[in-house]
Protein backbone atom coordinates (compact mmCIF):
# COMPACT_ATOMS: atom_id res chain seq x y z
CA UNK A 1 0.00 0.00 0.00
CA UNK A 2 2.86 2.23 1.26
CA UNK A 3 4.52 2.20 -2.53
CA UNK A 4 1.41 2.96 -4.32
CA UNK A 5 1.13 6.06 -2.78
CA UNK A 6 4.51 6.98 -3.33
CA UNK A 7 4.13 6.31 -7.08
CA UNK A 8 1.13 7.99 -6.60
CA UNK A 9 2.65 11.04 -5.37
CA UNK A 10 5.84 10.64 -7.25
CA UNK A 11 3.23 10.72 -10.61
CA UNK A 12 2.02 14.07 -9.44
CA UNK A 13 4.87 15.65 -8.85
CA UNK A 14 6.53 15.11 -11.96
CA UNK A 15 2.89 16.10 -13.26
CA UNK A 16 3.20 19.31 -11.60
CA UNK A 17 6.86 20.08 -12.57
CA UNK A 18 6.02 19.11 -16.07
CA UNK A 19 3.14 21.35 -16.22
CA UNK A 20 5.15 24.58 -14.55
CA UNK A 21 7.48 23.84 -16.86
CA UNK A 22 5.38 24.37 -20.42
CA UNK A 23 3.52 27.34 -19.01
CA UNK A 24 4.41 30.83 -20.23
CA UNK A 25 7.98 31.45 -20.01
CA UNK A 26 8.46 35.02 -18.09
CA UNK A 27 9.82 38.26 -20.73
CA UNK A 28 13.56 38.17 -20.78
CA UNK A 29 15.32 41.52 -21.79
CA UNK A 30 19.78 41.75 -21.54
CA UNK A 31 21.37 45.13 -22.22
CA UNK A 32 25.24 45.36 -22.68
CA UNK A 33 26.99 48.06 -24.01
CA UNK A 34 27.30 51.43 -23.98
CA UNK A 35 24.38 53.98 -24.93
CA UNK A 36 26.25 54.86 -28.46
CA UNK A 37 27.11 50.97 -29.02
CA UNK A 38 25.11 48.37 -27.44
CA UNK A 39 23.63 45.04 -27.90
CA UNK A 40 19.48 44.10 -26.75
CA UNK A 41 18.61 40.79 -26.38
CA UNK A 42 14.69 39.66 -25.92
CA UNK A 43 12.81 37.16 -25.38
CA UNK A 44 9.18 37.47 -25.42
CA UNK A 45 9.41 40.94 -24.34
CA UNK A 46 6.70 43.78 -24.45
CA UNK A 47 7.90 47.07 -25.18
CA UNK A 48 7.36 48.73 -21.48
CA UNK A 49 9.49 45.90 -20.25
CA UNK A 50 12.20 46.37 -22.73
CA UNK A 51 11.68 50.37 -22.25
CA UNK A 52 11.84 49.62 -18.32
CA UNK A 53 15.52 47.54 -18.94
CA UNK A 54 16.74 50.54 -21.04
CA UNK A 55 16.05 53.39 -18.80
CA UNK A 56 17.80 51.45 -15.69
CA UNK A 57 20.54 50.27 -18.18
CA UNK A 58 21.14 54.01 -19.84
CA UNK A 59 19.82 57.42 -18.51
CA UNK A 60 17.08 57.51 -20.80
CA UNK A 61 12.99 58.84 -19.21
CA UNK A 62 10.19 57.10 -20.52
CA UNK A 63 6.38 58.18 -20.49
CA UNK A 64 4.32 55.83 -21.63
CA UNK A 65 0.62 57.34 -22.96
CA UNK A 66 0.19 54.76 -25.20
CA UNK A 67 1.40 50.92 -25.18
CA UNK A 68 1.97 48.44 -27.29
CA UNK A 69 1.14 44.71 -27.26
CA UNK A 70 3.52 43.64 -29.44
CA UNK A 71 6.22 41.30 -28.82
CA UNK A 72 9.56 41.14 -29.40
CA UNK A 73 12.61 38.23 -29.50
CA UNK A 74 15.65 38.57 -31.16
CA UNK A 75 19.14 40.54 -30.96
CA UNK A 76 19.36 44.25 -31.72
CA UNK A 77 22.81 46.21 -32.15
CA UNK A 78 23.51 49.59 -32.56
CA UNK A 79 23.05 53.27 -30.72
CA UNK A 80 20.07 53.63 -28.48
CA UNK A 81 18.44 55.98 -31.34
CA UNK A 82 19.05 53.41 -33.88
CA UNK A 83 17.53 49.98 -32.05
CA UNK A 84 14.75 52.47 -30.72
CA UNK A 85 13.90 53.51 -34.34
CA UNK A 86 13.70 49.75 -34.99
CA UNK A 87 11.65 48.45 -31.96
CA UNK A 88 9.28 51.48 -32.56
CA UNK A 89 8.24 51.10 -36.29
CA UNK A 90 4.93 51.43 -36.21
CA UNK A 91 4.43 53.26 -33.46
CA UNK A 92 3.95 56.98 -32.74
CA UNK A 93 6.57 58.86 -30.76
CA UNK A 94 8.58 61.25 -29.63
CA UNK A 95 12.62 61.31 -28.79
CA UNK A 96 14.47 63.80 -27.70
CA UNK A 97 18.09 64.10 -27.20
CA UNK A 98 19.63 66.71 -24.36
CA UNK A 99 23.18 67.25 -22.58
CA UNK A 100 21.41 65.65 -19.84
CA UNK A 101 20.20 62.29 -21.56
CA UNK A 102 17.51 60.94 -23.18
CA UNK A 103 13.52 61.07 -22.99
CA UNK A 104 11.21 58.97 -25.10
CA UNK A 105 7.80 59.46 -25.16
CA UNK A 106 5.66 56.08 -26.69
CA UNK A 107 2.07 57.68 -28.05
CA UNK A 108 0.74 54.23 -28.93
CA UNK A 109 -0.03 52.55 -32.33
CA UNK A 110 0.46 54.82 -35.44
CA UNK A 111 -2.10 55.79 -37.40
CA UNK A 112 -0.16 57.80 -40.99
CA UNK A 113 -0.44 53.97 -42.62
CA UNK A 114 -4.24 53.69 -41.94
CA UNK A 115 -5.94 55.11 -45.81
CA UNK A 116 -9.41 55.37 -43.61
CA UNK A 117 -10.32 58.71 -42.25
CA UNK A 118 -7.27 60.40 -44.10
CA UNK A 119 -8.24 62.41 -46.98
CA UNK A 120 -6.58 61.46 -50.49
CA UNK A 121 -4.49 63.73 -52.29
CA UNK A 122 -5.92 64.83 -54.82
CA UNK A 123 -3.96 66.02 -57.95
CA UNK A 124 -5.85 67.43 -61.23
CA UNK A 125 -6.41 64.91 -63.94
CA UNK A 126 -8.14 65.74 -67.67
CA UNK A 127 -11.06 63.44 -68.02
CA UNK A 128 -10.25 60.08 -69.57
CA UNK A 129 -6.75 60.47 -68.73
CA UNK A 130 -4.80 57.29 -66.79
CA UNK A 131 -5.08 59.35 -63.64
CA UNK A 132 -9.02 59.35 -63.48
CA UNK A 133 -9.14 55.66 -64.79
CA UNK A 134 -6.58 55.11 -61.34
CA UNK A 135 -8.99 57.13 -58.93
CA UNK A 136 -11.76 55.10 -60.64
CA UNK A 137 -10.49 51.60 -60.45
CA UNK A 138 -9.24 52.82 -56.38
CA UNK A 139 -12.26 53.75 -55.14
CA UNK A 140 -14.78 50.97 -56.55
CA UNK A 141 -12.05 48.61 -54.64
CA UNK A 142 -12.41 50.93 -51.66
CA UNK A 143 -16.19 50.43 -52.01
CA UNK A 144 -16.24 46.76 -52.23
CA UNK A 145 -13.33 45.85 -49.65
CA UNK A 146 -15.02 44.45 -46.66
CA UNK A 147 -14.16 46.71 -43.50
Amino acid sequence: MRRKSFLLQLAMAVLLVWGLSCGRSAADVHVSGTQNRFVLQTQDATIREILAALSSAFDLDVKLKGDSARKFTGAYSGSLRQVLSRLLTGEDYILRSASDGMSIILLGASTADSVIGRPALQLPATPGSRLVALRQARQAASMNKPQ
